[in-house]
């Protein structure tokens, strides 16, 4: 006779209670062991469909491209992803990792600034079973990660990564500078890894958005980032991360401050200028103060203050990152008065997010074909940074350096106009004959009437004089002068010989 009595004793001192029976594991009592997830759980495949405007052809958009990447699982079924992924996107298709159905999807925020957006699937079947994945906030130099890919038939691919830098460094977007890991990684080439996740564990420590194989180096957006653009942008009116609205220069050396008239040892940055209209400009600051202190922390001539975790850095992060927009900062700054005197002074900066009307020459346009104005063959529109950056990567070298100035040093329009209207292109007619080298200049009036706007175009060509429009452009060559009476007839030619459809006018708000 077998008897189980003391192989259940010896089990009852090796396994959990609930796999113990007479029969060997057999009790059907036994509750499942918790599962742990898989790191495939957390992400769906995503194909974009992006189509850029085309700047120099305004009535177009340029051939649509694919790009394929991981969009992160996040709470309230949502994704997130990386702007770059999503910008201007016409078509978004999202997937499981091992297949399956394919569902579409909408962005329901997007910040191209600091390069994140979230999805929303248009249905939540796609989201059964997916395991959302919290932030991991607490990282820095040293930590170790995971970078998530995905083999082609859906298993997980873990490349490790251990970060080198936390600092504030420059973002794809003109201008933008957060938070950002830097790590030491071997990332493989695999189809659909235009954004992936990066791990800590079992939480997201971040999303890559640039790696480079030669340096071997990943950059990687920071989770106390994603918190806080998420916190942000569910507000409806978002338009941003928190800003101080001034440019600064580091300050090295002691003969500036020598001259400014500040003491010994007192360290701090320049501000150079200050956006119009911006939180610092509402406060009192000007161009040429000396900024010493950001909500109670000094600051050096690289614009760093200590960090209890993050060491040494950049005081933007204290405005970005730590308050969101409408939150108050104290600083103070010294203002000189001349002769090597000046006084200290203190100001509540109330923060905001980007204000584009602010904008003489804006960052950014929207996912709509270009605004634009024609009078005959003569096309018209407003510079933006989007249009230079149609001449490449060097386009500060290779757009016209005219417009490349305009935009340079807006700021020093800043209260005198609203926008730079450009004759952008002269279109080959009987009547725009001689005129060609006039293309790419600034705007100044027409029909007598300042041009700060494509509104201020199609106002002014309502009120030719004597029959002909003046068109008055900055530098030699013109003005330009078109009858009157000769446009409807010859922008009728011009629209149909390069198959542009009748004008979509400039929005009157």
């Amino acid at each position: 006779m077998i008897t189980t009595q003391p192989l259940n004793r010896f089990l009852a001192r090796v396994l959990p209670s609930c796999l113990v029976s007479p029969f060997l594991l057999l009790n059907t009592s036994c509750r499942p062991l918790p599962s742990t997830p898989s790191p495939q759980d957390s992400v769906l495949r995503v194909t974009a469909t992006i189509q850029y405007p085309d700047l120099h052809r305004p009535w177009l958009k340029k051939p649509p491209a694919n790009r394929q990447g991981l969009a992160t699982v996040i709470e309230g079924g949502r994704l997130l992803v990386t702007a770059d992924m999503v910008d201007q996107a016409t078509f978004i298709q999202l997937e499981k990792p091992e297949d399956g159905p394919k569902v579409t999807a909408q962005v329901e925020a997007i910040d191209p600034e600091c390069n994140l957006a979230v999805l929303r699937p248009e249905s939540d079947e796609i989201m059964k079973g997916t395991h959302p994945l919290t932030l991991d906030l607490s990282l820095r130099a040293g930590s170790k990660l995971e970078i998530l890919q995905l083999e082609p038939n859906g298993a997980p691919a873990l490349s490790p990564a251990t970060v080198t830098t936390v600092a504030v460094m420059p973002y794809p977007a003109d201008g933008a500078a957060y938070l950002l890991y830097r790590a030491a990684t071997s990332i493989p080439q695999r189809e659909g890894s235009y954004v992936i996740p990066a791990l800590a564990g079992e939480k997201l420590a971040g999303l890559v958005m640039r790696y480079d194989p030669r340096s071997q180096s990943a950059d990687i957006i920071p989770a106390p980032l994603i918190a806080r653009f998420l916190k942000e942008s569910s507000k409806s009116d978002y338009h941003g991360l928190a800003r101080a609205g001034i440019t600064w220069e580091e300050v090295h050396g002691a003969n500036l401050r020598e001259w400014l008239g500040l003491g010994k040892g007192t360290q701090g940055i320049y501000i150079s200028s200050v956006d119009r209209e911006g939180p610092a400009a509402k406060a009192g600051l000007k161009k040429g103060d000396f900024l010493t202190k950001v909500a109670g922390k000094e600051i050096d001539g690289e614009g760093n203050y200590s960090d209890p975790r993050l060491g040494k850095i950049t005081f933007n992060n204290l405005v970005s990152l730590e308050r969101g927009p409408g939150d108050p900062v104290d600083l103070t700054y010294f203002r000189s008065s001349g002769e090597g005197t000046g006084t200290l002074g203190t100001a509540t900066l109330t923060l905001d997010g980007r204000n584009p009307f602010s904008e003489i020459s804006p960052a950014r346009l929207g996912q709509d074909t270009t605004s634009h104005a024609f009078l005959g063959g003569l096309l018209f529109q407003e510079l933006s940074r989007p249009y230079l950056r149609e001449w490449g990567p060097e386009w500060r070298r290779q757009a016209p350096q005219n417009l490349v100035y305009l935009d340079a040093f807006q700021r020093e329009s800043e209260g005198k106009r609203n926008r730079f209207v450009i004759l952008s292109a002269i279109l080959p007619t009987p009547r725009t004959i001689g005129y060609q080298d006039l293309a790419k200049r600034l705007v100044l009036s027409i029909n007598g009437m300042p041009v700060q706007s494509l509104k201020d175009v199609i106002e002014a060509a309502k009120h030719p004089v004597d029959g002909f429009h003046k068109i008055l452009l900055e530098g030699a060559g013109g003005p330009i002068f078109l009858d009157a009476s000769n446009l409807p007839a010859e922008e009728s030619l011009v629209r149909e010989r390069y198959g542009i459809p009748q004008d979509k006018r400039p929005s009157q708000n």
